[in-house]
């Protein structure tokens, strides 16, 4: 069951960043260096609270988590968003969006004592 929270949770991430890129896009503002660092921030941020609702006991795991919604993006950008911004993959910013929500769940895992 959680395995299906983890794609849900990675469909959802997706969608909330192609919203919020879409918004920054459609008002001009999305060409500013920080706004796209912005971004990546936002979806580091976004990782970190969705994996807060997984809550992985191991940083194995939640490296897994991250892949995982790494991956379902790689996916829906080829799919989707391609078709907006063919040079979607040459973005620094999508990749540093992608570094971050793969190492954010690490920071989720609980410490035993």
């Amino acid at each position: 069951m959680k395995w299906i929270k983890v794609i849900g949770f990675g469909i959802f991430l997706w969608i909330l960043m192609f919203g919020i890129v879409s918004v920054f896009v459609a008002f001009g503002i999305y060409k500013f260096i920080w706004i796209q660092g912005f971004t990546a921030l936002i979806a580091g941020i976004i990782s970190f609270i969705l994996a807060g609702k997984v809550k992985p006991n191991k940083a194995t795991l939640a490296i897994s988590y991250g892949l995982i919604w790494v991956m379902i993006s790689l996916i829906l950008e080829a799919v989707v968003t391609m078709k907006f911004e063919p040079e979607i993959f040459t973005s620094w910013s999508l990749w540093a969006g992608y570094i971050l929500v793969l190492l954010a769940p690490v920071l989720r895992v609980k410490r035993s004592v």
